[in-house]
């Protein structure tokens, strides 16, 4: 396997990395053609045999499940300063106020949840899934700032935007 720089950063990462929206409990979430644990596993394994290091995930997959999948994974086959976990926050979850969204209320709770269900005490990157029209900018790039700074994560980035949202995002 390849291995590169993550961008502008010093981190390296696989050059190949498992996204693992497929992975979770089918009968939750959106996608009923997930693959549930015991069939995401050999996946997940066969991945690090082949020198992938990087998993992407994300909150809202599977309600939740895909992260618990491969945090258990992870966790059994892998040591954690060797593997670099990416994770999403944004959609709603719970059907309340507050959750979903990029307010700083919404997002330290998202990624709080997401380290629990990863069993992990921080992610290598952690990402807004989804621009959020109501939540100034400025309050969601600080909420972020502040989560790295907390330890949380390590490095922050956003996906699923137009080109002009990344752009202001940047300046």
């Amino acid at each position: 396997m390849e291995y590169v720089r993550f961008g502008g950063t010093g981190m390296k990462v696989s050059k190949l990395c498992l996204g693992c929206m497929t992975y979770g409990v089918p009968e939750r979430g959106t996608h009923p053609w997930t693959l549930d644990e015991e069939q995401s596993r050999p996946f997940i394994k066969r991945a690090l045999e082949l020198g992938i290091t990087f998993f992407d995930t994300a909150n809202s997959y599977s309600d939740g499940t895909s992260e618990e999948i491969v945090g258990r994974a992870l966790r059994d086959f892998a040591r954690r300063d060797e593997v670099v976990i990416a994770t999403k926050g944004f959609f709603p979850w719970g059907g309340r106020p507050n959750q979903g969204g990029l307010s700083r209320k919404a997002l330290f709770a998202a990624i709080d949840a997401s380290l629990q269900r990863l069993g992990t005490d921080y992610v290598d990157l952690y990402q807004i899934h989804r621009w959020d029209y109501e939540t100034p900018l400025e309050e969601t790039l600080e909420a972020l700032h502040d989560i790295v700074k907390a330890g949380k994560a390590r490095y922050i980035g956003a996906s699923s935007m137009y080109a002009w949202q990344f752009a202001q995002a940047l300046f």
